[in-house]
């Protein structure tokens, strides 16, 4: 039995071609700035150990307390920029937090208030411990 041109085309719907491609810009969703703000304290912690080491046993002249406050001030704002997009009346926020949550979450969340603790902004410091309240929940 042989298949006529007819029938082959047939079996694609003519809409089938037509499809439109939805685009989801990730960098605007709540998941998103949970890892970015996870990724920059860890990421930071361990470049930070291999930043001063270097510039201790390469460069007398800078003063590496200096540099590892800036290194801190930069890092941790920089995190704040994405985790203080997350809206704890959101309920989608908050579903994402709970399914996003895990130990390496919680870690970045605790060392972000201890920084904003030491440097006296409490108003972060209160919308990263919902944060983190929330994460331990579940």
């Amino acid at each position: 039995m042989m298949i006529g041109v007819e029938d082959l085309f047939n079996l694609f719907p003519e809409g089938e071609s037509k499809k439109e491609t939805t685009y989801i810009d990730v960098a605007s969703t709540p998941l998103y700035w949970l890892g970015m703000h996870k990724k920059l304290i860890l990421n930071h912690i361990n470049f930070k150990k291999k930043i001063i080491h270097y510039f201790k046993k390469n460069n007398d002249e800078l003063d590496v307390a200096d540099i590892e406050k800036a290194g801190e001030f930069v890092a941790y704002n920089r995190a704040w920029s994405y985790i203080k997009k997350i809206d704890m009346e959101n309920e989608d926020h908050i579903a994402d937090i709970v399914s996003y949550g895990d130990a390496a979450l919680e870690t970045s969340l605790e060392l972000a208030i201890k920084h904003f603790q030491n440097t006296e902004e409490y108003e972060k410091c209160a919308h990263i411990l919902k944060i983190l309240k929330k994460s331990q929940e579940f």
